[in-house]
């Protein structure tokens, strides 16, 4: 589906979901919608401070924040789980000859990180650019272009995955603000995307 198809058809189908997406959200949030707030779920080390995503920018600062410390439920979390789209770049797919993200979803791309990065030793660090202004239709507000670079370093060696994402985020009815779709492209860089670490299910030094 390309992202022209995708902005028309989400408008039609958004109505049939909100609602009832918007009600359960509304009250797992309820009492503290701009109140920040650490995770639900008890980690290893300090709690990570969830900032609620009432813009988009709060829902990229909790993804970083979420992949830098390890826990991984914030980062599952950023994404809607009534429906996450991952689409490949083009190149990727042919190159991996595959492409396991035609059924993908927030828990499985939440559980696919969560294993990259607790096999390794190296520490990561999460770098947004946004390159354009957000782009707005209806319920939907989208990044195109948005430049990402995910830097590791450890014991065997630095190695960094880095592309463009055309981002989509999805209104919860609550006035936050979660990823529904993921449109992965290579930079020009040598450098891998971040769809190619996922796919390869680990860092690769």
């Amino acid at each position: 589906m390309t992202s022209g198809t995708f902005r028309r058809l989400w408008s039609r189908r958004s109505a049939r979901g909100a609602a009832a997406a918007g009600l359960v959200l509304l009250l797992a949030a309820a009492g503290c919608l701009f109140q920040p707030r650490t995770p639900e779920k008890p980690g290893d080390g300090p709690q990570i401070v969830w900032v609620p995503p009432v813009t988009l920018g709060n829902a990229l600062g909790n993804m970083k924040r979420a992949l830098e410390s390890k826990q991984f439920f914030n980062y599952g979390r950023s994404f809607d789980a009534g429906g996450f789209e991952m689409v490949l770049d083009q190149g990727d797919e042919a190159e991996l000859g595959q492409n396991e993200f035609e059924e993908w979803s927030a828990s499985a791309e939440e559980q696919r990180m969560a294993g990259i990065l607790a096999s390794t030793a190296a520490t990561v660090t999460v770098h947004w650019a946004p390159r354009d202004s957000i782009q707005e239709s209806a319920d939907v507000r989208w990044y195109d272009d948005l430049s990402y670079r995910l830097s590791f370093r450890g014991p065997l060696g630095a190695v960094e995955y880095s592309g463009l994402v055309d981002l989509y985020f999805r209104d919860d009815g609550t006035g936050q603000w979660y990823i529904i779709r993921w449109e992965d492209r290579r930079d020009g860089s040598s450098n891998r995307t971040w769809g190619w670490l996922r796919a390869r299910n680990a860092v690769e030094f």
